[in-house]
């Protein structure tokens, strides 16, 4: 793929993306989040600063998951008030990409998805089952995400602060992951799978695993 480089509006320092997907990037020299588009460059301002965690995930890590190689280019950090998750951005050797979201070691691979059947928020609590693309689901939790924290390249457009309803679904058989994040209208839509943690394979595993 072409590279795409742009000066941070901030400190000029450059970066170099090859993922046509990206539109938010995480300045490593002065830690402001720029978003671009082929018409103009934002400076969003400065971004938290995130604490590694508890995880074997970082930004740069390569490793294999489902027999496709990866590589880590991007995170965002949410709390929702008990705790909070990290949405791992994924580009695969195939082109394609997808989000890792980690939440106390449950991990699970998740793609935007579309459907023209969307249960409005007030409907949906704990219990509630519905189906989408012919899989039936059951609401889990539903609660309000503060993005607390963002590093590296990203495919959306998200900052420290900002904060959105959710609602997260399981099918029965807890196969499959069907997120809403009534972000924007209509609300962006995350469909995936759950994976156990020993499908996750690192090339690095680092010295504290």
């Amino acid at each position: 793929m072409e590279p795409q480089s742009i000066a941070c509006p901030s400190c000029g320092a450059t970066h170099t993306t090859y993922n046509p997907g990206v539109i938010t990037v995480v300045c490593e020299y002065c830690g402001n989040a720029v978003y671009w588009d082929a018409e103009k460059i934002k400076d969003a301002g400065k971004q938290s600063i995130l604490p590694e965690g508890f995880t074997r995930l970082f930004r740069g890590a390569t490793g294999k998951l489902e027999n496709r190689t990866f590589v880590v280019i991007g995170r965002a950090r949410y709390s929702f008030g008990r705790g909070f998750w990290d949405e791992w951005f994924l580009e695969f050797n195939d082109g394609t990409i997808g989000w890792l979201t980690e939440d106390n070691h449950e991990l699970a691979l998740q793609t935007r998805t579309t459907s023209k059947k969307i249960p409005p928020l007030e409907s949906l609590t704990p219990g509630k089952k519905f189906t989408v693309r012919k899989i039936d689901f059951v609401v889990q939790e539903v609660g309000e995400a503060e993005c607390i924290g963002v590093e590296g390249d990203l495919p959306i457009e998200v900052q420290t602060g900002e904060t959105y309803r959710f609602v997260d679904a399981s099918s029965p058989d807890g196969k499959y992951t069907f997120g809403i994040e009534y972000d924007a209208v209509p609300p962006t839509l995350f469909v995936g799978k759950w994976l156990s943690y020993a499908t996750l394979a690192l090339n690095d595993e680092g010295l504290d695993w």
